[in-house]
């Protein structure tokens, strides 16, 4: 089972923001209000529980994967020269290494495993700063350029809603019933009469 099959509908839906970076900062709001939301429950351990711990670490991976692959593809790319630091945006792009990293091994396992509250969380704190460091540092840079941010915040928001689009599963065909081929009427018939012919023959 993937991510994507149990988030909400609309999750990875377009902000209605007006630019890039309002729409990466609404994605950010979205990923620590699901952060939030598991450290509420994060000891909880019957069924229920467990079912709403797994949801919820489902969403924030899908939001995450769909994020970091629309500021790879499209944001990072347009900024990288423009603010003219190497460094920040390098460390960027580890960052997103690592969170991936930890989304697949979350991917493999469910919340009854011991280490999923240590991996969820360890994810949290890498993402948490990764967004500090976009917010307070990058963002601006970004802002002082000479960008057009409306138009990447297109981009990015046409983007995401492919990514949606692909996530969601394909519909299952039916299995198309074999028919039984039965002979004709007339076939058994005639098949009946040959039979007759021969055992009469034979007597």
């Amino acid at each position: 089972m993937k991510f994507t099959d149990l988030v909400p509908k609309g999750i990875f839906a377009g902000s209605g923001a007006e630019d890039a970076i309002s729409i990466l900062t609404a994605d950010h709001d979205k990923v620590q209000a699901l952060f939030a939301k598991y450290e509420e429950i994060k000891d909880v351990t019957d069924a229920r529980g467990l079912q709403e711990k797994q949801r919820i670490v489902a969403a924030a991976c899908a939001e995450l994967t769909v994020h970091t692959q629309v500021e790879e593809e499209i944001f990072y790319p347009a900024v990288r020269g423009i603010i003219d630091d190497a460094d920040l945006m390098n460390e960027a792009q580890v960052e997103h290494d690592g969170a991936k990293a930890l989304i697949g091994q979350l991917g493999a396992m469910t919340a009854k495993h011991e280490m999923f509250n240590a991996k969820f969380t360890v994810l949290a704190e890498y993402v948490k700063h990764h967004i500090k460091e976009e917010q307070t540092e990058m963002f601006p840079k970004v802002r002082l350029a000479e960008l057009d941010l409306v138009q990447l915040g297109q981009r990015m928001t046409a983007r995401k809603q492919e990514l949606a689009q692909a996530a969601r599963p394909a519909k299952r065909r039916a299995p198309i019933k074999k028919q039984r081929t039965t002979a004709h009427p007339k076939s058994r018939t005639a098949t009946h009469r040959k039979s007759a012919t021969r055992r009469h023959a034979s007597a």
